[in-house]
């Protein structure tokens, strides 16, 4: 178990790929606009629903940038699981697949809102915890990971 955890820990560690200059990639395809409008969770609907993803009253700062660090890899975790499924739904149901205008279109539009970017979202505001965390002399949780 110990392996399949390390290799886990591999893929959710942030990437050098995912940094340009001194931004992520996430901010070039404008993640921000999405996270701001997330129906769900976006910050205007946490805003108007008093939702506090990151809770600094309940102890310890930087125990809860941990805590919702993990919760970044449950979200993004799902959504692969999501994307997946989604995918494999549309090709069970035709076992001659062919390919439709709504094959080509609409639906990798609709995985890459419901599926792709909440991936990136998880991915851009996990290197936002590890960089506080690094600019705080706090150990990251990848720090065993080469």
């Amino acid at each position: 178990m110990r392996e399949s955890s390390s290799i886990f820990q591999k893929y959710f560690k942030p990437k050098k790929f995912e940094y340009y200059r001194d931004r992520t990639i996430y901010d070039l395809i404008g993640i921000k606009i999405f996270k701001k409008y997330l129906p769900t969770s976006g910050d205007l609907v946490s805003r108007k629903r008093q939702i506090k993803h990151i809770d600094l009253t309940k102890g310890n700062r930087f125990e809860e940038l941990y805590r919702y660090e993990l919760k970044t890899r449950n979200y993004e975790w799902r959504h692969i699981i999501g994307a997946v499924i989604f995918v494999a739904i549309r090709f069970l149901l035709d076992s001659n697949l062919r390919l439709t205008v709504l094959d080509v279109t609409i639906l990798p539009i609709m995985n890459l809102y419901i599926n792709i970017y909440p991936i990136f979202l998880q991915r851009y505001n996990r290197i936002r915890i590890l960089r506080i965390l690094k600019n705080n002399n706090k150990p990251s949780p990848y720090a065993s990971i080469s």
